[in-house]
């Protein structure tokens, strides 16, 4: 036995437009606020590290640290070149140029903090380049509500274990 339904006069619903056709102009205004949105999204973002940085030495691009660096090392640029892709400092890139937080170098020949290179290398595997930049700004439970990048110089060793808390429970 078989049985048949008789059709109705549902409209079928049109399929959702995923590209447009031929000869069609593509809808730009969604795609212009989303990346209108995005591009305040980062500039915010650079803006509240840089500001959270300011008391700590803030953020020089690494061609003008480079420049420094000059009148303290051999080859300078590439041995910046190797600490940023090796990522032993802490780096970001913001508007196509690489910014190095200053809190991570020693004055006057502008080495590496030793205890900043620990815990970048502790927390490198955990988080990309603005986290791990963040996290030195963010004030922490573990250093009394202060920021590591504060606590840095004063109390390397509670600095230290908050990394190596923080690189345990993000793992999992």
């Amino acid at each position: 036995m078989t049985i048949t339904l008789p059709r109705t006069g549902w409209p079928v619903p049109a399929p959702p437009p995923c590209a447009p056709a031929r000869g069609e102009a593509a809808p730009a205004l969604a795609d212009e606020a989303l990346e209108l949105t995005w591009r305040l999204a980062k500039e915010r973002r650079f803006a509240a590290l840089s500001a959270a940085l300011a008391r700590q030495g803030g953020l020089l691009p690494a061609d003008e640290f480079c420049g420094l660096l000059r009148t303290h090392w051999d080859q300078p640029l590439s041995r910046l070149a190797r600490w940023i892709a090796g990522r032993e400092l802490v780096s970001v890139t913001w508007r196509s140029q690489i910014w190095l937080p200053l809190f991570q170098f020693e004055r006057p020949f502008l080495d590496r903090n030793p205890t900043a290179c620990e815990v970048v290398r502790a927390l490198r595997t955990v988080y990309d380049d603005w986290e791990l930049a963040e996290w030195f700004v963010r004030p922490h439970d573990l250093l009394a509500g202060r920021s590591p990048a504060t606590r840095l110089a004063c109390d390397p060793a509670s600095v230290k274990e908050a990394a190596r808390m923080d690189r345990f429970i993000n793992r999992w």
